[in-house]
């Protein structure tokens, strides 16, 4: 596995920042993860986690669903204007869902958030080559690595699993298959550059390094759609305390 590091990669995550934090929804900025605290949790977003730029209201929010300690699923309620949401007990894990958004932008924009992300090189050239960029995309978060066919499963989305059988790797699923070579990124404090590697052939995660703090794990799963692109952004906490 190959670490990214570049002088072109904090110009590209400016560029990209610049535009999302001017668009209309807050939650357009290129990371969000989950904020969880004791009696209530929040969405938060920015370039350089840990550091929020902005915590996302309820109305970009599509649903929260958690599980308690004994894997009870509940759906945590929120109001559209409140930016945290209180649960009746701290949860085990939730997921999080942002609504679905489009944004359209230049080629060369588009081409540029493409290559931030790692999006395979056919596609970065396909966009290069086109006339304009947009994507209809969603966002993930959750606290922890999911169980496989647990509660708060679901093959219908990208989602950083764990296996009764493995529990200490992470891998990375969705339509309950996992996938391949896949490009993800680990957001960890102590290092200047964002840490890329691929997952195998069975969807498991590789870390280049194993974190001795919070770090975010992350990934955008992309494909085309017609004239458009189709994209999840997925993003797990690694907590190894």
């Amino acid at each position: 596995m190959i670490l990214t590091c570049s002088t072109k990669a904090p110009m590209i995550k400016k560029l990209i920042a610049i535009y999302f934090i001017s668009a209309a929804a807050p939650a357009m900025a290129h990371l969000t993860w989950i904020d969880a605290g004791e009696q209530s949790m929040g969405l938060s977003t920015g370039h350089n986690f840990p550091s929020k730029e902005i915590t996302v209201k309820g109305e970009y929010v599509q649903s929260i669903r958690c599980v308690d300690a004994n894997q009870n699923m509940f759906d945590l309620s929120f109001d559209t204007k409140s930016i945290r949401y209180t649960y009746p007990q701290k949860p085990a894990n939730c997921v999080a869902r942002l609504k679905t958004s489009l944004i359209e932008l230049s080629p060369r924009q588009g081409a540029q958030h493409f290559e931030e992300s790692k999006v395979s090189k056919n596609l970065i050239d396909k966009v290069r080559g086109s006339k304009k960029f947009e994507e209809e995309y969603f966002k993930l978060a959750q606290i922890k690595p999911i169980q496989i066919d647990g509660p708060l499963y679901n093959v219908d989305v990208a989602q950083f699993v764990i296996k009764a059988n493995d529990p200490e790797s992470i891998y990375l699923y969705r339509n309950d298959k996992p996938l391949s070579k896949q490009p993800v990124g680990l957001e960890y404090p102590e290092t200047p550059v964002t840490l890329w590697s691929e997952t195998d052939a069975d969807g498991k995660v590789k870390l280049l390094l194993q974190p001795t703090s919070k770090a975010l794990l992350r990934t955008l799963v992309t494909e085309e759609n017609g004239q458009q692109y189709k994209s999840q952004f997925l993003s797990v906490i690694l907590d190894p305390k």
